[in-house]
């Protein structure tokens, strides 16, 4: 678990923390994202974070946060009932569906439909970019309990979050976020350099800006600023973290083309080309590498109507 959504932990090793953004950094995305700035962390979504990331939460805790908010309990109700859990009984209550869905999944499902709700736009890269949240979510779950057992529910959380930065630009500078995409698209670049062609930043910048301002975790900041760094960047034959989970996560997840448009062959294919290292870098054999990627496939097909709007 990240030990906590809100708040600095004490005793981070210097590699969990992201750097400083600079002066000029700071006022460039802040003069961007315009007037209204990086607004408070909704109350509603605040609740569903801390409880998500609360090992000690039980399942009252749960009913309790799923009962004060009218849409979120039809929607657990819902998938409680749907085929994904289907067990012969259908639940007409907030206490069934917990027990039907478990606490678990509950954590995901909090994370996924509070994020859903942030930073909305009506732009039709919302739902691209929503999948690909997603499915980097999924990826590196699947991934981290390969690869690190103990981060399994801080990996979701983590690759649910990573393109926090992408989704306040798209809703606060719309026409410009679709010149970035339409430059992912015909060069088949990745959106970092391609924000910084319309940017003097990247959105893992204002991911780490939107990440400050709410309080993040330094850990999972780092996860945000740091899932596009190089590898080479990272100590050799160091220990695993979650920048680099989520970094093969993202590229897994862009390599099956997964919630990808038409028109994105070539940043699939760039995607393809960059995930072999990545899975040498994970210290991922060859011969599971391909059983994980139709793992990650497979279970992005059963579960992404969970997770979706």
């Amino acid at each position: 678990m990240l030990g906590g959504l809100f708040g600095k932990k004490k005793g981070r090793s210097v590699p969990d923390k992201a750097a400083r953004l600079s002066p000029a950094i700071t006022s460039s995305i802040m003069a961007t994202v315009g007037s209204r700035g990086i607004p408070p962390m909704p109350s509603a979504a605040q609740k569903a974070f801390r409880l998500s990331v609360d090992p000690r939460a039980e399942a009252r805790d749960f009913i309790d946060i799923i009962e004060s908010d009218e849409a979120l309990s039809a929607r657990v109700i819902k998938i409680a009932n749907s085929v994904y859990y289907e067990r012969g009984k259908k639940s007409e209550t907030i206490e069934e569906s917990v027990l039907v869905i478990g606490i678990n999944e509950l954590r995901n499902l909090l994370s996924a439909t509070t994020l859903t709700e942030i930073f909305p736009s009506s732009h039709p890269a919302r739902s691209q970019l929503w999948a690909n949240d997603i499915a980097t979510a999924i990826a590196a779950k699947i991934i981290a309990r390969k690869v690190l057992p103990s981060k399994e529910e801080a990996a979701f959380l983590a690759g649910l979050m990573h393109d926090i930065g992408k989704l306040m630009l798209l809703q606060r500078a719309g026409p410009d976020y679709q010149r970035i995409i339409d430059l992912v698209q015909s060069k088949g670049c990745d959106f970092c350099e391609a924000e910084e062609e319309v940017f003097p930043f990247n959105h893992t910048e204002v991911g780490q800006l939107i990440g400050e301002k709410w309080s993040f975790t330094e850990e999972l900041i780092d996860a945000i600023r740091n899932h596009h760094r190089p590898w080479s960047a990272t100590a050799s034959g160091g220990p695993i973290r979650l920048p680099e989970l989520v970094k093969a996560a993202d590229l897994a997840a862009h390599a099956l083309g997964l919630g990808h448009p038409r028109g994105f062959g070539r940043f699939k294919n760039s995607a393809i080309a960059a995930l072999e290292e990545a899975w040498t870098q994970l210290q991922i054999a060859e011969p599971q590498r391909r059983g994980l990627a139709q793992e990650i496939q497979r279970t992005y097909d059963l579960e992404y109507d969970l997770y979706s709007n």
